[in-house]
């Protein structure tokens, strides 16, 4: 059964104030989409002009944007910010609240989970793994030995989880995503042949950390890879061994890292956008999609775009040498 909630219940989740407590809502739409009983949100005044076709009658919306709309409301500072919370009280509630492992898990030695997790069919846990509480985890996920899963945390299908990988609290790992997995590293031979070298670090992910569908996480290839607290990686990431993603930094898709590059806190990197080997990127960077960066960034708070169109690489080197003498880098 649908569960409702009352307009004044909402407002203190979001920490806002209600124009009437006793409205009531069953459901969270665009405005494009919503019906009588729905929660709208205005987060961008271009969407003005739809106030006056929606089917809403109660919106979040900001003080400044209260004068185009004459109906219920949530009065909140982040209307979208306000949206992502009651988005998530709605779609808790089709859990059904039953934790059942499926019979054909397999776990390996000394592998026991904690209380209320949920596990389904075909998922394999290796040996010396410790599983929180409220864990979650879809079919198909194979998890190797000496892995540590924080509580809440929710790990969807065919997810690969490597060996001596540690997982924080309220973490989320998409479908296909792949963590620990073996480090890019080969060293040159006399004969021009490449050797191997052995990857025997681990991963760190820290606490509130979302890795999107089909992004891998590389092992270290002797110090670990650090995913730090509140870090958000969409689909389609690549992060080599050794990276270090500092807190609170979000990462667009299909945006690469490679070896021992250093991200600062709260970041923002555009889709593919390419960072270099041994990079280090000061805390509160905007990298613009596609950009590549080949050397580090130690002033906090800038923006960088690489806005050059393909050129013949000898006529790109030439250029490059002139904007490095007239921008005073060389």
């Amino acid at each position: 059964m649908l569960k409702k909630f009352k307009c004044s219940e909402l407002a203190e989740v979001v920490g806002g104030e209600a124009s009437s407590g006793n409205t009531i809502v069953d459901n969270i739409s665009s405005l494009d989409s919503a019906n009588a009983s729905s929660i709208s949100f205005l987060s961008d005044s271009s969407y003005i002009p739809k106030l006056k076709e929606t089917q809403s009658n109660v919106i979040l919306i900001k003080k400044d944007d209260l004068k185009y709309w004459k109906k219920d409301y949530i009065l909140v500072k982040n209307p979208y910010l306000a949206f992502s919370k009651i988005a998530t009280l709605f779609s808790e509630l089709g859990q059904d609240g039953k934790h059942t492992i499926h019979k054909s898990v397999v776990f390996g030695n000394n592998s026991k989970p904690e209380e209320n997790n949920s596990i389904r069919a075909h998922s394999t846990i290796g040996d010396n793994c410790l599983l929180g509480k409220n864990i979650q985890i879809g079919s198909n996920v194979s998890i190797g030995d000496n892995v540590l899963i924080g509580s809440n945390t929710v790990i969807h299908s065919n997810v690969t989880i490597e060996s001596n990988v540690k997982i924080g609290a309220n973490c989320v790992f998409f479908s296909g995503s792949r963590i620990g997995t073996d480090g890019f590293g080969y060293a040159p031979d006399d004969d021009g042949s490449w050797a191997k070298i052995p990857q025997t670090g681990g991963v760190i992910i820290e606490d509130n950390v979302h890795i999107g569908a089909n992004t891998t996480i590389d092992c270290g290839a002797i110090d670990n890879t650090i995913i730090k607290t509140g870090v958000k990686i969409d689909n389609l990431v690549h992060i080599a061994h050794n990276c270090v993603i500092g807190e609170n930094t979000i990462i667009a898709a299909m945006a690469g890292f490679a070896g021992s590059s250093k991200i600062g806190k709260a970041c923002m990197i555009g889709g593919g956008a390419r960072i270099g080997p041994n990079i280090s990127i000061a805390d509160r960077t905007v990298i613009s999609p596609t950009t590549p960066i080949a050397r580090s960034i130690k002033k906090e708070g800038q923006r960088f775009t690489g806005a050059v169109p393909p050129l013949n690489h000898k006529d790109w080197l030439k250029f490059a040498v002139k904007f490095m003498i007239r921008k005073g880098m060389k």
